[in-house]
């Protein structure tokens, strides 16, 4: 199916489901217990739910500097991020090892923003284009989520963002601090009977911590909100113009002498990237007959980006990405041999395609072309999940999902005298069981068996050897096994699980001396994960709350050689073995001082095992006051990041074919803003 095509169906979604929602008839509306989650494509409360689900409320960590995602996502347990300071590779989160592998962006997650998928068609995602100053709440399910979610769906992302407000206000936020750091937000926002609407625009800059750091960022989004008897409709629109040098990584070597510097050829090739992108989502959250409910939803857009990689041949690259997608699930309650049953059932349909061309990069000027060629994706799924309510005790879940991903060049550079053209069909059935038990009215236990699959992104099936697909690579498989404790009290919420997850075929990074810059990517046959996971958020006092993370874990390759050696028993690189995070937070009339601590153990950045990066811990701080002048909020903040000054690495790039591993991070960074809300 070509992507034009598919846009014109998206946007015919679009229309339909603007026209037709609103005639559903609707239902009573249900309280539900405090806690509700929503990312297992149902709305469930969490204590019920036989998963590692954990909930981050923006409004629990205020006077953030929001300049990635890692300041909610490092109170997760299990999720390890990296990347804050290179906006030019992008914030690389990992949940359970799922999404280590990449070296810029999102890989082996799914991530949503209001319903709609921020995921690409191939499973790639990148996290540019989600103004951070409206994030309200991430939902954040740990471990294999296919059976809902599809194709690289080793953990789900489930972001909330800001809704319009009944009153009409403005918010108007500017603030600054060390290396470079600059930033001005707007807002604007109300209703009118059953519309509402909002309005945001973003502009951030950092000079960076590093030479040839620097980065820019222009971020539009705006809302639509109609409230009907039947439902709600929502549109998002999205527009993005971003700019960010590279300064690429560094040998250990360089590290010693200057922590600060950039690789050489990053500067001499002027290594860097800029994207502009338009994306548009339109979701329809509707209510059925009884308490049936249902969602459809569709999504189009267009993404420019070119870059600059510290080599000559094939250096530059270029690419016009159109993407689209539609979906849509329905939740049906009835009754079955005497015990009540929540049926839902839905289907993905997205697609992208790329134009992509790669030139020589002469010192930064654009060369000759050396690859010109079509990129596409095309992904499809249907899902059925069943929750079964065996007792007013027990809960059970059962699901399976069907998904095929065709994935396709089409290579127009004959210069070098082959056709590299070709496809790749790829299918894949996944199932997920779980079991709860509710131990006491507070606390439940639980049981969960899941199984997922990840093809790799149209990026990663480069052909180290030129154009087209890399034709050994094949997707990942996973089976997860997890048990889990959970509690929860009006003051006090805890959570525990252990999980083993083996993998079949398990991608990994690596790059080549010559291109540098550049990653490809391969298959280690067998790996497994076990860990454990402990959360801990407890309002112990009035104005005293205490959260903690802490996450055990032992990835190892159990069979994995190639031609250069045998891994098999080493440790999967990329991945600490323990994170921990910490946080006292004291708020009382409107101020608030928060003391954290982020923590990790060492682990190595290369398959071999030969060469590892240290362990750290750093301290932050963050205070603030809210003062009230009749319907007016003003808000000054200040935050020091990294308050002992400690040595430690931003991003690693594993498996990096020069040895340049690091990315050293800054020392103490203060930061300091004004918001005003009126």
């Amino acid at each position: 199916m070509r992507l034009p095509l598919l846009r014109r169906l998206a946007g015919c979604g679009l229309i339909a489901i603007s026209v037709l929602s609103p005639a559903v008839e609707a239902a009573s509306a249900v309280e539900l217990a405090p806690l509700l989650i929503t990312s297992p494509r149902s709305s469930e409360r969490w204590l019920n739910t036989p998963a590692a689900v954990s909930v981050v409320q923006a409004s629990a960590v205020p006077g953030e500097q929001s300049l990635a995602l890692d300041s909610l996502l490092v109170r997760v347990p299990g999720v390890f991020s990296q990347n804050r300071y290179n906006l030019a590779q992008g914030l690389r989160p990992a949940i359970r090892g799922f999404g280590a592998r990449g070296t810029f962006g999102v890989r082996g997650l799914r991530v949503l923003v209001d319903g709609a998928p921020l995921t690409m068609p191939d499973g790639q995602t990148e996290l540019d284009g989600l103004d951070l100053g409206l994030v309200e709440r991430i939902e954040v399910l740990r471990g294999p989520a296919a059976v809902l979610y599809g194709n690289a769906a080793g953990g789900v992302l489930a972001i909330t963002t800001r809704e319009p407000p009944s009153e009409p206000y403005s918010l108007f936020d500017l603030s600054a601090g060390g290396l470079g750091y600059q930033r001005a937000r707007s807002e604007i926002g109300g209703s009118q009977g059953n519309l509402g609407g909002l309005l945001a625009f973003n502009h951030s800059s950092l000079e960076g911590y590093r030479e040839h750091g620097r980065g820019e960022t222009n971020n539009l989004t705006g809302k639509l909100r109609w409230y009907g008897a039947a439902g709600r409709l929502g549109l998002n629109f999205n527009a993005i113009d971003n700019r960010a040098e590279d300064p690429g990584g560094l040998t250990a070597a360089e590290v010693d002498a200057d922590r600060r510097q950039s690789a050489r050829n990053n500067l001499r090739f002027n290594a860097d990237e800029q994207i502009t992108q338009q994306r548009l989502a339109l979701v329809w959250d509707g209510y059925a007959g009884g308490a049936d409910e249902y969602q459809l939803r569709s999504y189009l857009g267009q993404r420019e980006f070119a870059n600059r990689l510290g080599f000559t041949t094939a250096g530059q690259t270029t690419f016009t990405r159109e993407f689209a997608g539609l979906g849509g699930q329905y939740s049906h309650h009835r009754e079955l041999f005497g015990l009540a049953h929540r049926v839902t059932g839905g289907f993905d349909l997205e697609a992208q395609q790329d134009d992509r061309r790669r030139y020589d990069n002469l010192l930064g000027a654009r060369g000759p072309l050396r690859l010109q060629q079509d990129e596409t994706a095309l992904s499809q799924g249907l899902f059925v999940e069943d929750q079964i309510s065996l007792t007013d005790n027990w809960q059970a879940t059962l699901g399976g999902r069907y998904d095929q991903v065709r994935l396709a060049v089409d290579d127009f550079y004959m210069a070098d005298g082959r056709d590299d053209s070709g496809s790749r069909n790829l299918a894949d059935w996944n199932y997920s069981a779980g079991l709860s038990y509710r131990l006491t009215p507070r606390q439940s236990a639980y049981a969960r068996l899941a199984s997922s699959f990840e093809t790799p992104t149209v990026n990663e099936l480069a052909n180290p050897q030129g154009g087209g697909f890399n034709s050994a690579l094949q997707p990942a498989q996973a089976f997860s096994r997890e048990l889990g404790l959970k509690g929860e009290w009006p003051a006090l919420r805890y959570e525990l699980a252990l999980y083993q997850i083996d993998l079949d075929d398990e991608l990994l990074a690596f790059s080549l001396p010559a291109q540098p810059g550049r990653n490809f990517y391969r298959n280690a046959g067998e790996s497994r994960r076990q860990g454990l996971e402990l959360s801990l958020d407890w309002q112990f006092a009035e104005s005293w709350r205490w959260s903690a993370a802490y996450a055990y874990n032992r990835y190892h390759f159990r069979q994995y050689r190639t031609a250069q050696a045998d891994y098999s028993g080493q440790r999967v690189p990329g991945i600490p073995s323990q994170t921990f995070s910490s946080e006292l937070a004291y708020e009382r009339a409107g101020g608030y001082v928060r003391v954290g601590v982020n923590a990790l153990s060492g682990f190595y950045v290369n398959d071999g095992n030969s060469v590892s990066v240290p362990g750290y811990a750093v301290v932050n701080l963050r205070l603030g006051k809210r003062l009230l002048f009749a319907q007016q909020s003003l808000e000054p903040y200040l935050g020091i990041d990294n308050l002992l000054d400690r040595e430690y690495f931003d991003n690693v790039r594993s498996n990096d074919g020069n040895a340049r591993y690091f990315e050293p991070g800054p020392g103490r960074t203060l930061y300091a803003g004004l918001s005003l809300l009126f």
